[in-house]
């Protein structure tokens, strides 16, 4: 579908790599193909794209997941830094969670974007800038993400890159929408080339 749009000329990647044809966006392009997907509804599995991500300054919480139930977790953190931020205009518009696998179990990490000082009971996240990352864009509900994921490290090996460090979910379109068929979810695993 992405040649499709490149050869239509409805959305032409801002880098095509010369040597493995690999199509690279800006940014700025996620909001154009979202728009296209859901204008033709022709995408029914994972988009995997590269590009660079930006720092970003979370107002969040953490946890641990008990006895595996990791979405129960993101719901409750996400549930408590919106209780703290209160009626922000415009605070919610970014929210993203971040899995980190440290010390023999998984750390998660929800949040908004924020530019104030931590709201009582939150803590400020600091995600660094990262140079180059997979990312896959998941459309619908959360039930079928593990396997957009399995296709973003599947991507991942394919162009002999390892994943380097936190992968993070962008909820560009989720909360309050009850249908979780029209969630949409940016998959980002920061990548290194080997040497």
């Amino acid at each position: 579908m992405l040649r499709h749009w490149d050869q239509a000329g409805l959305l032409v990647p801002a880098h095509t790599d010369p040597v493995t044809g690999y199509r690279s966006y800006d940014p700025a392009q996620l909001e154009r193909r979202l728009h296209l997907i859901e204008e033709e509804h022709t995408m029914s599995t994972t988009e995997i794209i590269d590009k660079a991500l930006p720092a970003v300054r979370l107002a969040a919480s953490s946890g641990r997941p008990e006895n595996g139930d990791i979405a129960a977790l993101v719901s409750a953190l996400f549930a408590r830094a919106e209780e703290a931020i209160g009626d922000v205009e415009g605070a919610f518009d970014a929210p993203i969670a971040v899995y980190d696998f440290r010390d023999g179990g998984m750390h998660i990490t929800a949040g908004y974007a924020w530019s104030g000082p931590a709201p009582d009971g939150l803590e400020i996240v600091e995600l660094p800038a990262v140079a180059e990352a997979v990312c896959g864009i998941h459309l619908g509900s959360m039930d079928g993400i593990d396997a957009s994921w399995q296709a973003v490290h599947v991507a991942i090996a394919a162009r002999g890159m390892a994943p380097d460090g936190p992968c993070r979910e962008h909820y560009v379109r989720s909360w309050p929408l009850e249908d979780q068929s029209e969630w949409v979810t940016e998959l980002q695993q920061p990548v290194t080339r080997p040497a």
